[in-house]
């Protein structure tokens, strides 16, 4: 609940998971303010996504999407492939959670990505993985 106040302690690590992206361009951050603005801060150009007010793009559009607390939803692999669909192939899709480091690790690998990291921040896990469409 109160997860949102403390989200922008996770901003070094996804700069690392970031600065270690195989590509570059444009950064989405789903339905995370204080994180998107910690980033922008960090001098990244950051797409800031409320699903509430507009959907994340269909196409493949962002070189890197950033969602939070994945494991707490009941939509968990509609969302990841959501994320996946608007990546561009050889993206990187971070999730921030304060989960247990395997589920994140098994929401990446179940999705299809590859190169799984995992960066911890204190409460959180940073997981990230590297889309690939074959």
């Amino acid at each position: 609940m109160l997860d949102g106040l403390w989200i922008a302690t996770a901003a070094p690590a996804v700069e690392a998971a970031l600065a270690a992206m195989p590509t570059a361009g444009s950064i989405a951050v789903v339905a995370a303010p204080r994180l998107s603005r910690a980033l922008t801060h960090r001098g990244r150009a950051v797409t800031a996504i409320d699903p509430a007010v507009a959907p994340l793009a269909i196409a493949p559009t962002y070189a890197a999407v950033i969602g939070v607390a994945l494991g707490d939803r009941v939509d968990r692999a509609a969302q990841l492939a959501a994320w996946s669909a608007a990546t561009v192939d050889g993206g990187t899709v971070i999730l921030v959670d304060r989960g247990h480091a395997t589920d994140g690790a098994r929401f990446i690998l179940c999705a299809g990505l590859t190169a799984l990291e995992q960066r911890i921040a204190g409460r959180w896990t940073v997981t990230s993985g590297v889309v690939l469409r074959l």
